[in-house]
């Protein structure tokens, strides 16, 4: 080889190179700035937290672009319960906590059970207005003290 193919090939891998340490330097920053996955997600479901702090209803109001043609779309979230189709006694032990949710159409006496954890979905309701009351309750149906609230809205005539 003559030395201008030798300087080619040096200067074609010092290319490589920078560009790989670019390459490595920005993947660590943006790893550097990531989050764990415990802080993303908080703390893994599979060990007992002790001293399971207050469980918490969180109610948007039905949704206004769904509700004027007649649907009720109503998102939720809970904080401190886990939504699963769990039941029973045996329920009750386990860590974090595990529930479900339980709604109540326009003063209706017999919950609506719901474990999907998903947003409640009422459509075929007559125009004017409506209350739902939504709660939260564990693995035995009994209501989870201060995990309720109440949506009022109005259906619009068509």
């Amino acid at each position: 080889m003559n030395p201008t193919t030798n300087l080619a090939i040096v200067t074609g891998h010092a290319g490589r190179i920078t560009a790989l340490a670019v390459i490595s330097v920005g993947l660590f920053a943006l790893a550097a700035a990531a989050q764990t996955a415990k802080e993303f997600k908080g703390a893994t479901p599979l060990v007992a937290v002790p001293n399971e702090p207050a469980v918490k209803l969180v109610v948007d109001p039905p949704i206004p672009e769904q509700l004027a043609q007649g649907r009720v779309f109503i998102q939720y979230r809970t904080e401190n319960l886990r939504i699963l189709p769990v039941f029973g006694s045996g329920g009750l032990a386990v860590s974090p906590r595990v529930g479900h949710l339980h709604y109540y159409v326009d003063g209706q006496s017999w919950p609506i059970v719901d474990t999907s954890g998903e947003t409640v979905v009422l459509v075929g309701l007559k125009p004017g207005p409506h209350s739902v009351r939504l709660e939260l309750a564990d693995a035995t149906h009994k209501p989870i003290p201060g995990a309720s609230q109440v949506v009022e809205f109005t259906v619009p005539q068509k």
